[in-house]
Formats: structure tokens, sequence, C-alpha cells
């Protein structure tokens, strides 16, 4: 049997070791992205696949035709496919619970909404995104130190159980029973510049700190504004600790960076970035970060 995947990014490569160690072959069609150190990287690693990688929509089609594959995973791929020029069984591999976080980056809006669990689903691939039948998910708990980044790891580690489900009905001729959706059906589109923006006015601790995971390590932290200028929190923790300043208001206690929020919550940062320099908080008031100040 033929396994092949179709992805243009990094996610594929445990999934694809797994499976070749298992001794089964497994061919990959790559559409190179803009990262070139992705791209490179993917090329290293997976120097043992059969890997083609093309540019033109077309090519994936033409990697189809040459390589017969039995089955195929479509994982971490932004295009449309035409699942008219399929004759095999096609499932795509989606970062979230579906019909509720349809769209190319659930992972970052279960973060930021703070879903107590976060949802990994394989479905039938159709002509519209994130519509088909899902055969197979894995709910896992959210965890305080989860970002972006460690989800899709985690991710890519779990999703070798849902493949080999797939697999193995299919080599047994059993028919995949459809698994429930789960919340409304909804579309999450792709973060704009107000979606990764701390409200002081509006937002919780909680809200603030799961914003920060969602934007971690992707866009280096949750952005605010400090006298029109931007600052990044890269990282953020509930402290417990009540307070009576305005939303957004600065306390430096010691090497402590502390930052009033809209729930009248403390939390504390340890690391910023600004104007392209990290800047650990025992050292945040000398760029001006200090007790007084009100973030915007």
């Amino acid at each position: 049997m033929i396994i092949g995947i179709i992805s243009s990014s990094d996610q594929f490569l445990s999934l694809a070791y797994t499976l070749a160690n298992n001794n089964l072959q497994v061919c990959i069609y790559f559409a190179p992205g803009q990262d070139a150190y992705l791209n490179q990287k993917v090329q290293t690693m997976a120097a043992r696949f059969q890997l083609v990688t093309g540019q033109q929509s077309a090519d994936v089609y033409n990697w189809l035709e040459q390589v017969k594959p039995a089955v195929v995973f479509v994982y971490g791929y932004p295009f449309l496919l035409d699942v008219a020029q399929f004759t095999v069984p096609v499932f795509n591999i989606h970062a979230g619970p579906l019909p509720a976080f349809r769209g190319p980056v659930p992972v970052f809006w279960q973060l930021k909404m703070g879903v107590p669990q976060l949802c990994l689903s394989i479905h039938v691939l159709t002509e519209r995104f994130d519509a088909g039948t899902v055969v197979w998910n894995k709910y896992l708990p959210d965890q305080p130190h989860y970002n972006y980044a460690l989800v899709h790891q985690i991710f890519s580690q779990l999703v070798v159980e849902g493949v080999y489900f797939i697999l193995n009905a299919l080599l047994a001729g059993k028919p995949l029973a459809a698994v429930p959706g789960k919340g409304v059906n909804a579309y999450q589109k792709r973060p704009e510049a107000k979606d990764v923006v701390i409200d002081w006015g509006q937002m919780s601790a909680t809200g603030i700190c799961n914003l920060i995971r969602a934007c971690n390590p992707w866009n280096k932290g949750a952005a605010t504004s400090m006298n029109g200028q931007q600052v990044k929190l890269m990282d953020g923790l509930q402290t417990g600790h009540t307070t009576t300043l305005p939303p957004g208001s600065v306390v430096n206690e010691g090497t402590q960076l502390l930052i009033a929020t809209a729930d009248q919550q403390l939390i504390q940062v340890n690391m910023l970035l600004l104007e392209d320099m990290f800047v650990p908080a025992y050292q945040a008031a000398y760029y001006g970060i200090r007790k007084g100040l009100i973030l915007q």
C-alpha cells in the first residue's frame, strides 16, 4: 500500500517517519512556501521518502497520477484541491473541532477563546474547506503552558493514531462511521492585526494570557501600545492578586513586571518584544515601561 501525503508545512514529518518505520511506503507531495528555512528542513529531513515538490496547481495532480497512492492524507496544505481528480480515499487533517472551527488556523482561535478541550480532526476531503464528514477526532485538555507551536507539535504525534485507525478500516474493508459534529458551523478566518492586540479595557487576565499563548511564537506575543509605540508581551502569568488600578497600568515590584487587567487582576510578564529587541522584565524600566505607565 502506497500512502500519499500532501502538505506545504513540516507538520507531516512525524507522521511520515512513523509510517515508514512500520514498513509502509510513504510518498510526499510538498508545495514549498515562503519560509526558506522550513522548505530546506523538509527537503533535508524527508530525504528517505519519495518527495516530490511543485509550485503550480496542476503539479499535485501530476504527482497523483504518477504515484498512484492507495489513500491520501492532506496535512497543512492551504490550497483547495479538486476532489473530482481523486479516485482514491482522501482525508484532510484539521487541527480543530468541526464544524465550529473551520478555517486555516484553528489552534490560534481555540487558544484565544480559551476552549477547555483542544481537538484534532480527520475528515473526508470535499470541494469546500473543512466541510467533509469527520471520521476521527481526538480531544486533549488545554494546559497553561500550551502555546500555538507546542499544540501543533503534540497534534503531529497524536495524528498517527487517527491515520492508523483509518488505514486499518480501509484494509479490513470496513466503512468509516461519521463522528458527530461539535458546535455551530463557523469559519474562523486567518487572524488580522486587531485579533492579536490586547484590549485592556475589556479583556480579563485569563483572556490576555490565552491570547499571548495563541500568538506564541508565530507573532512573538500579543501586541499592545506604549505611548504610540508597539510592544509585545511574550508571556503572561496569572498571579491571583487583585488591584484597583486602571486596566493596562504597569506596576514594577523589584524585578517583577505586573500589569492590571479589566477584571481587576494583576498578570506578571517576564519577557517583552520592543523594536525587535527581547526585553526581560527586570530591564523594562530602562525602556520606559515603569510604574505609572498605562498600556493602550
